[in-house]
């Protein structure tokens, strides 16, 4: 995501087939009378863009059976299917998720890309915070701070960015803060898009249940991948 290969349309990070069979699994009955998810089976061209489009339109069972079509075990795919598995309550589903999940995140760019995207400024910084603690470089925490809503934490954020990435800041400055004038550096747009392809797709999904899943993903192994109803 952030400063590593671009990722294709639909955040993954490679070319291989969806996974079939986690797809068939949500079909199956739950438990506790759960209904199963309707069969949905993507189409060759499918990303998270017609995921979000089941979800912006209500249609949130078919948005995660897509998911589970689409889902690899990794990357933003995995972390929003684990996200909407959490949203609908399924700990069944989350329980399978979650240990696969917790060898790959938090990392610090998805942690940066969610507090980039939540509205909340106090959890916008407890979330900088752990980005930092996870290895966060200071440019990349300069960046958050320079799309800060707080006027003062902004303008640190701006200074410290241009001593720290002067291509990347006069990249953010022309695409994310509109200023007059400030032109796109060709030496940091693949590594801006990167990162804000995926700060969109999670603002659009929903931050805040992403940040949640991240607060799961940080507790104990045993706690965060125990299924519901075990001892």
């Amino acid at each position: 995501m952030l400063g590593g290969r671009r990722p294709a349309a639909d955040g993954s990070a490679d070319g291989k087939p969806p996974n079939k069979s986690d797809a068939k699994a949500l079909r199956r009955p739950r438990k506790e009378g759960r209904p199963p998810l309707p069969e949905v089976t993507a189409s060759p061209g499918a990303t998270l863009e017609d995921v979000l489009a089941l979800r912006e339109a209500g249609r949130l069972d078919e948005a995660r059976a897509l998911l589970a079509s689409l889902d690899k075990g990794r990357g933003l795919r995995a972390v929003l299917r684990a996200a909407a598995a959490l949203e609908a309550g399924d700990d069944e589903e989350l329980a399978q998720l979650l240990p696969a999940l917790a060898q790959q995140e938090p990392s610090w760019q998805l942690t940066l890309q969610v507090a980039a995207a939540i509205d909340d400024l106090a959890r916008r910084r407890s979330l900088a915070g752990e980005a930092d603690r996870l290895g966060a470089p200071p440019w990349a925490s300069a960046w958050l701070g320079a799309l800060s809503k707080d006027h003062e934490e902004q303008r640190r954020g701006i200074v410290a960015l241009l001593f720290e990435d002067a291509a990347l800041a006069r990249t953010v400055a022309a695409r994310d803060l509109a200023v007059a004038g400030a032109i796109v550096d060709n030496d940091a747009i693949a590594r801006y898009a990167s990162f804000a392809h995926g700060r969109d797709l999670v603002r659009r999904f929903g931050a805040e249940r992403v940040a949640q899943l991240l607060d799961r993903l940080r507790e104990k192994p045993s706690r965060a991948a125990k299924p519901s109803g075990t001892t």
